[in-house]
C-alpha cells in the first residue's frame, strides 16, 4: 500500500522483505571494513560498502515487490549497497538524493529498540502552513515510520528524510540502496 506522507508526490511504501532472513544475516554478519563516503560530512556514522555483485540478488526480490505495490514494472540499475552503522551519538542529518538517484530503500535488520536512533521523513513545505494552522491541525515538520526486524522501506529520492541521534551503546544497523529507472 502506498502511504502519502506530507503531499501526493512524497509517499513511501513499508513491507517485510520477502527474504528478510537472508538479508538479516548479510547486514549483521558482513565484515565490517568501514569507509568513508563523500556524503557523509554533515552527519556522524559509520558505513560499509556492499558491492552489487554480493548483494544483487538478496535486493531483487524486494524491488520486484515494490514495483508490485505501485502497480508498475520498470527497470532499474543501482551501483552499490551500503550499510549504515549507529554507535552511541551517532546520526543521519535530513537530506535526500534527488540528485543521483530517483529512488531509495533503506532496509531494516533490528528492531527499533526505544534508545535507538529513529528513520524520520521530513516536510521540505513544513513552511507553507502558519503555526496556528499547524497546532489546529497537529501538524509537525518530521514523522517516524514505526519499523521492525526485516522491514525496508522504498521511497522517491527528493523525499527528505535522516536518522535521530541513537542513544544506544548497542550498534545500530540498516541496508540502504539508490536506483535510477532505466
Amino acid at each position: 500500500m502506498i502511504n502519502n506522507l506530507f503531499t501526493h508526490n512524497q509517499f513511501y511504501i513499508q513491507f517485510k522483505a520477502p527474504n528478510a532472513d537472508e538479508l538479516i544475516s548479510y547486514v549483521m554478519n558482513k565484515e565490517e571494513e568501514y569507509i568513508e563516503m563523500p556524503w557523509a560530512k554533515g552527519c556522524k556514522l559509520k558505513t560499509i560498502t556492499c558491492p552489487w555483485q554480493e548483494i544483487g540478488e538478496l535486493i531483487h526480490p524486494s524491488v520486484d515487490l515494490f514495483s508490485q505495490h505501485l502497480g508498475k514494472s520498470f527497470n532499474y540499475h543501482y551501483e552499490e549497497g551500503w550499510i549504515n552503522c549507529y554507535e552511541r551519538d551517532f546520526f543521519q542529518e535530513i537530506h535526500d538524493h534527488a540528485d543521483y538517484a530517483d529512488f531509495a530503500s533503506v532496509f531494516f535488520p533490528q528492531d527499533q529498540e526505544n534508545d535507538f536512533g529513529k528513520f524520520y521523513f521530513f516536510d521540505r513545505h513544513n513552511n507553507s502552513l502558519n503555526t496556528k494552522w499547524k497546532q489546529i491541525f497537529d501538524i509537525t515538520p518530521s514523522w517516524e515510520p514505526y519499523v521492525s526486524a526485516g522491514d525496508i522501506i522504498f521511497f522517491p529520492s527528493n523525499v527528505l528524510h535522516g536518522v535521530s541521534l541513537h542513544k544506544s551503546d548497542k550498534v545500530r544497523k540498516t541496508l540502504s540502496f539508490n536506483y535510477q529507472f532505466q
